[in-house]
């Protein structure tokens, strides 16, 4: 095991430091490829607790090497199951159980990679969330007139007493493959939160009280998501998306290149979105030769503002966004 180095920050640094988490983390890739975007996320968790990882396909020695890079993951595996994301949480929760370490925790989340993210630094929800005085806590919940409440199982966070309880222990033990992607839902994802909350617990999410039939806001709205705090892009929404360059007040660059190589490489589609031409909005001139120029890329959907400088106009310097 490496040495373990979580992170601390301000005023939140005492509780940081108090909070044993463990993340039991889902992956899953049809290409065999552990790539940047999932090893930004295992990276951010590994500084907020340990991490033990589970993929649910195959994937070469070298590309499992990748993960020893990151601290804190306390075990690693990849293996064809067929039980989706629901059988990599078994098998991390079977894991730690063996190895008697859930008492050890004061949270237990279960996070699978059909997000990307974290987009920016989740320490401050986290403490948040922690400190609510419930048990079951994640990232956003969901309701429609067909499925009671449930919070939505790629960011579960799950306190000791629960993921200590016999009838979690239960749960994640009963766990097999479904034939239909429905039933998974049903029987696991809503079926988690309500067998949590039927034993009297209660829950709280960062975002609550999403409730649709028509329209699911994570993958419908991702743009408002984003504007609403959440820290995580849906895959699947980014076709919903007006343009991968409407992440960057969210994001780094560096982050949203990722993001953007992953989509290629897997099939994702991007929405086609014509960017907005360059103007510009500054040039200082000596004797008629420009020295600096300024062009300026307004983008109205999210009132965000590109300025790339340009040195003899046409070295490039640096490009500064502004958000509003």
């Amino acid at each position: 095991m490496q040495q373990k180095r979580y992170k601390t920050s301000g005023g939140t640094a005492g509780k940081i430091m108090n909070t044993k988490r463990l993340f039991l983390f889902a992956g899953y890739d049809a290409q065999g490829i552990i790539d940047d975007s999932l090893l930004h996320y295992l990276q951010c968790l590994s500084g907020y607790g340990d991490v033990i990882f589970f993929m649910d396909n195959k994937v070469s020695d070298p590309e499992l090497d990748k993960l020893k890079e990151i601290p804190n993951i306390l075990h690693a595996k990849a293996e064809r199951h067929g039980e989706y994301d629901f059988g990599s949480y078994k098998r991390g929760y079977q894991w730690a159980d063996k190895n008697n370490l859930l008492n050890k925790y004061d949270w237990v989340y279960l996070v699978n990679d059909s997000v990307y993210g974290p987009l920016f630094d989740i320490e401050g929800i986290l403490v948040d969330l922690e400190t609510r005085g419930v048990d079951l806590t994640g990232m956003i919940d969901f309701a429609n007139q067909a499925t009671p409440v449930q919070v939505q199982s790629w960011f579960v966070g799950l306190s000791r007493r629960v993921a200590n309880s016999a009838f979690l222990h239960e749960f994640m033990n009963e766990i097999t493959h479904q034939v239909d992607k429905q039933l998974i839902v049903l029987k696991y994802e809503v079926g988690l939160s309500q067998r949590v909350l039927q034993h009297g617990y209660r829950m709280s999410t960062y975002i609550s009280g999403e409730v649709g039939d028509k329209m699911h806001r994570v993958y419908d709205k991702p743009l408002e998501m984003l504007k609403s705090g959440l820290p995580f892009l849906k895959k699947n929404s980014l076709p919903n998306l007006p343009g991968i360059q409407y992440l960057y007040p969210y994001a780094s660059a560096v982050l949203v290149d990722k993001i953007y190589q992953n989509a290629m490489r897997v099939g994702l589609k991007l929405a086609i979105s014509e960017k907005p031409r360059y103007e510009k909005s500054y040039r200082l001139t000596f004797l008629s030769i420009p020295l600096v120029t300024i062009y300026r890329q307004r983008h109205d959907i999210i009132t965000t503002t590109c300025y790339k400088v340009y040195l003899f106009d046409f070295i490039p310097l640096i490009k500064i966004f502004t958000h509003k």
